[in-house]
């Protein structure tokens, strides 16, 4: 079990990685205020992101969090994981199912492949609810540093 499983802060240390070791988990809690400012950043005035009433109206429990602000934080998981001196080279995910605002949101992640000769870690990293209900699985693929670095 690597050593980083408490602290997200750390730096990813490549040698102390091995294939089966997860990722500290983390949590966060999307409010409307959050949301409506990533709808004006993000210039998307869909009203299902920051009206209740009309998120409603059309259907759904509650506002709905971005899909893409839900991505960002899924790659942020990872970067933070990794540390400044890393390159993150690839992530994907797929949208499951929908969060809500004032939903607690859960990161987690697995290290599935370490090549200590390029520095290349894999992982499968995922978005649930509090409840464990899947939103978004992903992949990532990032570059740590080196001993020869």
């Amino acid at each position: 079990m690597s050593t980083l499983d408490n602290d997200l802060n750390a730096t990813a240390r490549l040698a102390d990685l091995s294939v089966g070791d997860k990722l500290p988990t983390i949590y966060k809690f999307p409010d409307e205020a959050q949301l409506f400012l990533y709808s004006a950043a993000s210039h998307n005035p869909h009203r299902i992101h920051y009206d209740r009433d009309y998120a409603r109206f059309e259907g759904y429990e509650d506002i709905l969090v971005h899909g893409p602000l839900q991505g960002a934080w899924l790659t942020q998981y990872v970067t933070d994981w990794a540390g400044p001196q890393a390159r993150l080279e690839n992530v994907t995910w797929q949208n499951r199912a929908s969060a809500l605002a004032g939903e607690e949101l859960v990161y987690s992640g697995t290290v599935t492949a370490v090549d200590l000769k390029s520095g290349v870690v894999e992982l499968e990293i995922a978005e649930h609810t509090s409840d464990a209900r899947l939103l978004m699985p992903a992949t990532a693929r990032v570059r740590l540093p080196t001993a020869s670095d």
